[in-house]
Order: C-alpha cells, then structure tokens, then sequence
C-alpha cells in the first residue's frame, strides 16, 4: 500500500509539473473532458440519477424484489432487489449500478456483503455507448456493436456467479418505510442527490482525460503496449493501453485499426474494466456505502478477460 501512496504522490506531482509547463496542452485536455461531460453524459446521466432515486423512494424496489427474488438467489446469491441495480446499469451504464448499490446498503436495504457481490455483476455500460457509440459510430458496424454489448453483459453475469460465494449470506431485509417525508422533501433530496453524483463523475472524466494526456506523453503505458505487441498489431496494443486509463479513447483509437477480432475483443476488454476513470467513479460510491472494493476490482479484471474471450468467439461465428 505505501509503495502504491508514493507511486501515486509521484505521478500527482508530474501532472502538477506538466500543467505549470504546458497549460496550453494540458488545460485543453481538461477543457475537453468537461466537453465531454456537458454536452454527453449530463444529459444522460442526470435525469437518469433521478428518475432511479425517486423510484426507488417511491417503492419500486419492492415489486422488483417479489419479482426477481428466486432467480436473483440462484445466479447471484443476493435478493431481488439488486435486480434494480442490475437493469439499470445495464440500460444507462457506468457508474449507474455503483450509485444505485450505495443508495440500497446506505437505506438498510441490502447488508454490505450483499453490496459488495452486487457490485460484481451491476457494474457495465450501457447499450447507447456499446451499440450506438462504439460499434455504429467508431467501427462503422452496428453487428460488431451488438456483438460487444452481448459479450460484455454475459462477462458481467459470469463474474456475478463466479463471486456469489462472497461474504455472509443473509435473509431478505425490508424495505425502510419513505412514505412518511412529504412529497415536497422526497423531490429536493432526489434532485440533490443526483446532481451531486452526476457532479463528482464529471470531475472524474475532467481529471482523467488530463490523466491520460500525461500518462501517453511520458509513456508510462509503453511496458504494457511493449508486452502486447507481440501477441497483437502495435496500433492494437497501443489502442488498449490508452484504454486502460480512458475507455472512450481507447475504443476510438482501437476502431482505426479497422474491424477485426483483434480490435473488436481489444474493445470489448477496454468496456469491460471500464478504465482508471470508471473505476474511480466507481469507488467512490462504493466506499461510501462501505463495500469491499477490492472485490469489485477483481470482478472488473476478471471481466476484462472474459469479455473479450465470448466477443471473439461470437466474431468467429457471425462474420
């Protein structure tokens, strides 16, 4: 721990450094990010957060859970009620499951244990960046977005069955009552709540797309494009390295390496760990509710080799 404490002071001082010697560089990257969060997540991911918290005041929860109780049990080894997390972060993406399982462990409604294996399979982005963004938009190819899409979910159920075992297991807890606060503070903290966590992911994107530029221009990524360049296209394994730090990057500089098994399951790894920024996105609602992060990393890395294993396969199949 006190290595990685110093690796990052070290970095963090770098980036200071650069950004007093390259503004012009560096601000824009920035600038870019906040671009990026303004005009493209916003929009998404702010009604989103509310139209989740409002409904989960509003009892919707509850019907999930009679709903999806037994299945959930069976697959996942936690109550119906995380099938709310599930669906959501599947239709509106990364960090969307991570708010909603923080919402549930801070209300009493899941334990911690229960949070933390949620966390495991509740944790994927979502169709309008797979299919629309990355497979219509950067690969020209919308079957090689339906392809990713599929892929990565399946990878993301496989990881939530493979950690089911984790932690204590418990019965069903009730829902806590809401229907005593008056309408007027159900919808002020609703609002509150969703624009303080669409505000922290957005300086998480603006921090990163600086992160990334630093990362790429001092080359720290080059050991990990070195190693996979001699399995895979120099461009490919440079493509994925940037990914690592920053996926929406990654995947574009994947898609001008043109469409192939290579680029497409290099992709499909690059969504699945989401990247350093959607980790941290991530983290920080998990943290809050007090799970266990180091399990969730381990699902994302786990999911990042499995992804790409199912894409290739259904390449091989469909083209």
């Amino acid at each position: 721990m006190k290595v990685i404490k110093l690796s990052a002071i070290f970095f963090l001082v770098i980036c200071i450094a650069m950004l007093v010697a390259f503004p012009e560089i560096y601000v824009r990257s920035s600038f870019d990010g906040i671009k990026l969060w303004a005009l493209v997540v916003l929009p998404t991911l702010l009604p989103f957060f509310f139209l989740t918290t409002a409904l989960s005041s509003l009892g919707l929860i509850e019907k999930l859970s009679l709903i999806f109780a037994r299945p959930m049990k069976h697959l996942f080894g936690t109550s119906g009620i995380t099938a709310y997390a599930f669906i959501s972060s599947v239709i509106s993406g990364y960090p969307v499951g991570a708010k909603i399982i923080c919402d549930l462990v801070e209300n009493g409604i899941i334990s911690r244990d229960e949070g933390t294996r949620a966390s495991t399979f509740c944790s994927t982005s979502g169709p309008m960046f797979i299919i629309g963004s990355v497979g219509s938009a950067m690969f020209s190819d919308k079957k090689a977005g339906y392809i990713l899409f599929i892929a990565h979910i399946l990878s993301s159920i496989i990881c939530g069955m493979i950690f089911r075992f984790y932690g204590k297991k418990e019965n069903g807890r009730s829902v806590l009552p809401v229907f005593g606060k008056r309408q007027s503070s159900v919808l002020y903290e609703c609002v509150y709540s969703s624009v303080i966590s669409v505000t922290v992911v957005g300086g998480f994107i603006s921090l990163f797309y600086l992160f990334a530029d630093v990362a790429q221009n001092l080359k720290i990524t080059f050991p990990i494009e070195y190693i996979l360049s001699l399995i895979v296209p120099k461009e490919i394994a440079s493509g994925f390295s940037a990914g690592l730090i920053e996926c929406t990057r990654g995947c574009l500089a994947l898609s001008k390496c043109g469409l192939s098994s290579y680029s497409l399951s290099c992709a499909c790894s690059v969504i699945s760990f989401g990247g350093i920024s959607v980790w941290f996105q991530s983290i920080a609602f998990l943290s809050k509710a007090k799970t266990n992060v180091g399990v969730f990393a381990l699902a994302k890395i786990c999911q990042a080799v499995i992804s790409p294993a199912l894409c290739c396969l259904f390449y091989n199949l469909f083209f």
